[in-house]
């Protein structure tokens, strides 16, 4: 009985920290990823909404309707290097003309193009490696603005 138990026992030893490493490295690095990937489009999101509020808001408070568009593009610009995005789309929709007519709605419409992470260039044909991401926002131009 003790030499069944001794040869049973040296065959397993020093293998339970490889088969540990192995398993966790397998099941660590996909959720490292996808934890990355999330954050990634989560920035993205966050990015489109707040452009499109910015925008909004800057074209609905311009003087007028050339500074609108310039200040909206600004806005939604600003809002957009604020979480680590370079350019967007941004569309404008007036309910009146000119836009900047009292009590008329405004809506603005951004989209951003989301990279997702550690994606090679050799893939990118393959692989769906970019998300667009659009964010829509209304304001109405004030009734008693000056």
């Amino acid at each position: 009985m003790s030499r069944l138990r001794a040869r049973l026992g040296r065959r397993d030893s020093g293998s339970a920290v490889l088969e540990f490493l192995v398993v966790g490295v397998l099941l660590t690095l996909p959720v490292f990823y996808l934890v990355m990937c999330l954050a990634r489009l989560q920035a993205g999101a966050y990015g489109a909404a707040a452009a499109s509020r910015e925008a909004g808001r800057m074209f609905v408070t311009a003087t007028d309707d050339g500074a609108a568009w310039s200040r909206a593009s600004a806005g939604m610009q600003l809002a957009l290097q604020d979480q680590g995005f370079g350019g967007g789309g941004l569309q404008v929709a007036c309910t009146a003309s000119p836009c900047l007519t009292r009590g008329a709605s405004v809506t603005t419409t951004t989209s951003v193009r989301v990279d997702l992470p550690l994606i090679p260039d050799f893939l990118r044909g393959v692989v769906p490696s970019t998300v667009e991401l659009r964010s829509r926002h209304t304001e109405t131009v004030g009734r008693y603005r000056g």
